[in-house]
């Protein structure tokens, strides 16, 4: 779950999104030289931010975020005025590059002009995803297991829900399948 992260002059180095967000944005910070009182965003080739700044909380993780093995490019994010209605917005995004792209520029200058006013979670893979984001569950199922690591509970294998392994005998080509009761 490694992902690249390229910034100044063309510096780059590996992330493990195994994390939550804070913490991975917190070292960004750190290893790109950045203080803690700027907030920063990391954007994909295409110029799209990850809007990562927005999380608040240590139960989103990065590899909700961010799909394995992309390069991401380490943006400054700029909010309105102070004491003023887009204090809390985000007017625009600066790459930390030392040359970056006219289209990477361009794009990341557009998603300024248009914000969007929620968090949005990079589309995975249908193979690379772990199962439903909370979004999508209903509302009980969301509020079970509270206390432990959000998503985790619903996903174990059976054995691990159940108690004991269910008994299972082999089919034909060698493959095993439980057995009818």
């Amino acid at each position: 779950m490694f992902i690249h992260i390229t910034h100044g002059d063309n510096q780059s180095f590996l992330a493990n999104t195994d994390c939550p967000v804070l913490l991975l944005l917190s070292h960004l910070r750190s290893k790109v030289g950045v203080p803690p009182d700027e907030a920063i965003d990391l954007c994909d080739k295409m110029g799209s931010p990850k809007m990562l700044f927005q999380v608040k909380t240590m139960q989103d993780r990065a590899s909700d975020f961010l799909p394995a093995r992309g390069t991401y490019y380490v943006c400054r994010v700029e909010f309105g005025a102070p004491g003023t209605a887009q204090e809390q917005t985000a007017q625009s995004f600066v790459p930390l590059l030392k040359n970056p792209s006219v289209a990477l520029t361009e794009a990341l200058r557009l998603h300024g002009q248009h914000p969007q006013g929620k968090l949005l979670r990079s589309p995975k893979t249908q193979e690379s995803r772990k199962g439903p984001s909370t979004e999508t569950l209903p509302s009980a199922a969301r509020t079970q297991g509270a206390g432990k690591t959000a998503g985790r509970g619903a996903f174990r294998p059976r054995e691990e829900q159940h108690g004991s392994p269910r008994k299972t005998t082999l089919a034909p080509g060698g493959r095993q399948q439980p057995r009818q009761r």
